[in-house]
């Protein structure tokens, strides 16, 4: 019949009773997002068998479309439904070939009742009779297809070799994969290949204008996993207001598509499984102990391990603990089905309330313990549950549970002020701190508890001053917060450790080794019990700090190693963060000479310091960072470091104080340089410390100082570090005497050889770099031996250094470099070495250049680095 205007005619005969579009590749939406990458997983040569297999709503039939249009000519499309019989299915077989091979199986309508697998051998025989290779897209969306096995087998056997077969499916029936490889390579395309990339999920987000730039819209799309119909959906929400999602409210919504979407796919499950997803979901990640303690007797190990590799529910978790999460989505749907049976959730809630509580997890064990009903054992728990809470950055929840600190009466309410200040110290919200610190102390006077409420707000304010950098404000706080006051109660055990580990930062930066012994001595005597496991925690790290000063760094490290291990395994961060943990093993390495290691653990406590807002540890940091760059000779470098960091903190509060950090780094830089001309002024106004003092006593040699003599044989030498430096001055002064010098020297290395020294020596100069390899050539022990090696090795890449630099400049431009030196402006320069400004300009030109600075003060800078000048 001749089609209408604006029809289309039909280019093939539709076998009777079959639905055309169940034998076409179907067609893919306007908006679908092109997952061209994943061809190459389903290209594969004739014959084999591909699955693509995952739960609804991953995209499986428009990845196989998708890649289908690029084979249209050869592509067999089935689509499969519930209710078709065997003998519907081999009619939809034969048009589908059809489509692509008009007249095919003539016999097929001539010789009606032929059994199924005998009209597939037959339709195989043709297709391979056609000397062509074919590719056959089975989309089954049949869920109940275990009674079809045996046929399916049989069916799969009679496909020719001329044919790749493509099979789309939800479930998985693995007594067919043998039948599978029998046809050749077998290649399974799964969740973990379908699911979103990060770089898809973006590219969707760019499409529906939603920016994940805020961290609680990322985290509402993540909790899809990367399911490709769930992200969309998901992604549709957030765009009507651009709001993260409440999926509590979501999923309760009977209508909408992705409540729809997630009951489809647990439908879909049998019901062990989904009785078990269902008690497990009052969790939002488990291990499978706790899996034990929720499940009791249906517990199953198998089913739950093989649950997580399929992924439709929870996956596990990355990390040395075998855990795993819930997907939100899921979770939510099956926490609706759990609230139901109210005694059934209280009876779990209550199981794992005597779990954690046994474990000595009272942060986890008050959740259930509240949930449960159980409120009497909610205040039981909440004190130590405040500690966990806080030492490991939980401050919002902190807060949250202030309710239970308390009553409604003006003491229960100074009370819960007081577990809101430590939940804004976990926080790091120092604005909200310093607020609520006045409030309460305004709203404690005249109370029974006003002593204890300023013990605790000038010891939350100290946190403040030490984060800031403003050690005398901290010192002030700190001091009134540690003092007894009138009053029911006073800062605990826990509490004022804790406070002398932060004096004790303070001590360690400002290197005041003495202080930081009387701290330490402090902190143990508080001590009595080995029960207060945090008390113990923060006596560690004052106690690796301590050591480090003293210049024991075989014990330090250990010690450091402890602390850091001990905050890994119980997540501390913030103030209770490993920071001193990781400066002392950062400067025990660099003094072990791992130069490599000792910066990776530097650049690993600045990122740390900077995400906990700890700035005093990140100026430390950093600023070892600048250290290193001068002692490499890159002193343009580390001096444009240093302006970096005056520049940062001038955007953080009370900069003048964090400055002061940075002149302790620029001093060194400075003195590197042998700039004395800025190294007096920061002399002057850098707190006194060892290292100050050492370099003081270097400046006043080199100045003439008569006193500098004395001063050097005055050196304290009580810890293993002074013992060192004394020495090594002793050295210094007599280096023109070689036996005596060497007899001074010997005494320095059996200090350093106890203690694991080295770094220290290979930063002297060259003649004693010469009695170090003349002492270790007379007794090669291994760590004579280890530190002659790295003295040669320092003194020859100096030299290299200074050889290259200078060699690459010509006589003139030595010349021009020494004038630059001096303050004379250019033009008086170029008169003095008899050339025109022209030619001045060019030798300056070609200098910049070959010293690669931008300008004179950095190529005097680098000259005296150097040693050129």
């Amino acid at each position: 019949m001749k089609a209408k205007t604006g029809e289309s005619t039909t280019e093939f005969e539709v076998t009777s009773g079959i639905t055309l579009s169940r034998t076409l590749i179907p067609t893919l939406p306007p908006n679908f997002l092109s997952r061209k990458h994943l061809f190459s997983r389903l290209e594969n040569p004739s014959p084999s068998t591909t699955v693509v297999l995952a739960p609804a709503g991953y995209g499986k039939t428009s990845l196989v479309a998708e890649w289908a249009q690029s084979q249209r000519d050869r592509v067999i499309w089935v689509t499969l439904a519930e209710s078709d019989t065997l003998e519907e299915m081999s009619a939809i077989f034969i048009q589908a070939t059809r489509n692509i091979l008009p007249g095919f199986a003539p016999w097929f309508d001539e010789e009606p009742g032929i059994r199924p697998v005998e009209n597939v051998r037959r339709w195989g025989n043709e297709l391979l009779a056609t000397g062509k290779d074919f590719i056959l897209v089975i989309d089954n969306l049949r869920q109940h297809t275990a009674r079809d096995v045996d046929i399916a087998v049989k069916l799969i056997e009679q496909f020719p070799p001329n044919l790749q077969f493509v099979t789309i499916r939800r479930d998985s029936i693995e007594t067919v994969y043998a039948t599978f490889s029998s046809r050749g390579p077998l290649t399974v395309v799964g969740m973990n290949v379908l699911a979103f990339s990060p770089e898809e999920v973006r590219a969707l987000a760019d499409v529906q204008k939603v920016s994940l730039e805020s961290p609680e819209i990322l985290a509402s799309i993540s909790a899809a996993h990367g399911w490709p119909a769930a992200t969309a959906m998901l992604l549709q929400h957030i765009s009507k207001d651009n709001q993260a999602i409440d999926f509590e409210n979501v999923i309760s919504a009977q209508s909408d598509p992705l409540r729809a979407l997630v009951v489809s796919v647990l439908n879909e499950v049998d019901s062990k499984l989904r009785s078990m997803l269902v008690s497990l979901s009052i969790v939002e990640e488990f291990s499978h102990l706790e899996a034990e303690v929720i499940l009791a007797d249906a517990y199953d190990f198998d089913l739950i391990n093989q649950a997580a590799i399929e992924g439709r529910f929870f996956m596990q978790i990355p990390g040395v603990e075998k855990r795993f999460e819930f997907s939100a989505l899921v979770r939510e749907v099956l926490l609706v089905e759990l609230r139901k049976d109210k005694n059934r959730k209280i009876g779990i809630h209550s199981a794992l309330l005597s779990f954690y509580e046994f474990r000595n997890q009272s942060n986890l064990a008050l959740e259930h313990a509240y949930l449960a009903g159980n409120l009497e054992k909610v205040s039981e728990l909440f004190p130590s549950a405040a500690r966990v809470l806080q030492s490991t950055g939980q401050g919002r929840e902190l807060i949250r549970w202030a309710l239970f600190a308390g009553d409604a009466s003006q003491l229960g309410l100074i009370k819960r002020g007081t577990v809101e200040l430590a939940g804004h110290i976990a926080s790091l919200d120092y604005h909200s701190l310093s607020n609520t610190a006045e409030h309460l102390r305004n709203s404690a006077k005249g109370t029974v508890l006003e002593g204890f409420i300023k013990q605790i707000t000038h010891a939350a304010l100290a946190h403040v001053d030490l984060a800031f950098g403003r050690f005398e404000t901290f010192n002030e706080n700190f001091q009134i917060a540690m003092k007894p006051q009138d009053g029911p109660i006073m800062l605990g055990i826990d509490e004022q450790v804790g406070l002398l580990r932060l004096a004790a930062m303070v001590s360690f930066i400002l290197d005041e080794g003495e202080k930081i012994e009387a701290i330490e001595s402090e902190a143990r005597a508080l001590i009595s019990t080995p029960e207060l496991s945090l008390a113990h925690y923060h006596l560690t790290g004052i106690r690796a700090m301590s050591l480090l000063l003293a210049g024991e760094y075989r014990n330090a490290y250990e010690i450091a190693q402890q602390q850091y291990s001990q905050a890994l395994l119980k997540g501390f961060t913030g103030f209770f963060g490993p920071l001193e943990s990781l400066s002392v093993m950062a400067r025990c390495q660099w003094e072990f000479g791992n130069s490599k290691e000792a910066l990776h653990l530097y650049k690993q406590l600045r990122d740390l310091s900077e995400e906990w807002k700890q700035w005093h540890w990140y100026f430390v940091a950093d600023g070892f960072l600048s250290r290193d760059m001068a002692v490499q000779g890159l002193i343009t470098e580390a001096l444009d470091k240093v302006s970096c960091e005056r520049k940062k903190a001038s955007q953080l509060a009370s900069s003048d104080s964090l400055n002061t950090l940075i002149d302790l780094t620029e001093l060194f830089v400075r003195y590197e340089l042998n700039d004395l001309e800025r190294v007096i002024p920061l002399l002057n106004r850098v707190p006194s410390s060892n290292l100050v003092r050492q370099i003081q006593l270097s400046i006043d040699e080199k100045l003439g100082k008569k006193s500098a003599r004395d001063d050097a044989k005055n050196l304290p030498h009580r810890t293993p570090r002074e013992k060192i430096w004394k020495h090594l001055a002793d050295v210094h002064a007599v280096l023109d005497q070689e036996q005596l010098a060497m007899k001074e020297m010997k005494k320095a290395l059996e200090v350093g050889a106890i203690v694991g020294a080295k770094e220290t020596f290979l930063r002297r100069s060259q003649e004693m770099g010469n009695l170090i390899m003349k002492i270790a050539g007379d007794n090669p022990t291994v760590y004579l031996e280890d530190l002659a090696t790295s003295v040669a090795d320092r003194i020859k890449n100096n030299q290299n250094r200074t050889n290259d630099l200078a060699s690459a400049l010509t006589k003139r431009e030595l010349e021009v470099l020494r004038h630059l030196s001096t303050e004379r402006p250019i033009s008086a320069i170029a008169g003095s070495l008899h050339i025109s400004l022209n030619t001045m300009k060019t030798h300056l030109k070609n200098l910049y250049r070959k010293m690669e600075v931008d300008g004179r003060v950095s190529a005097v800078e680098k000259a005296k680095a150097n040693f050129i000048l």
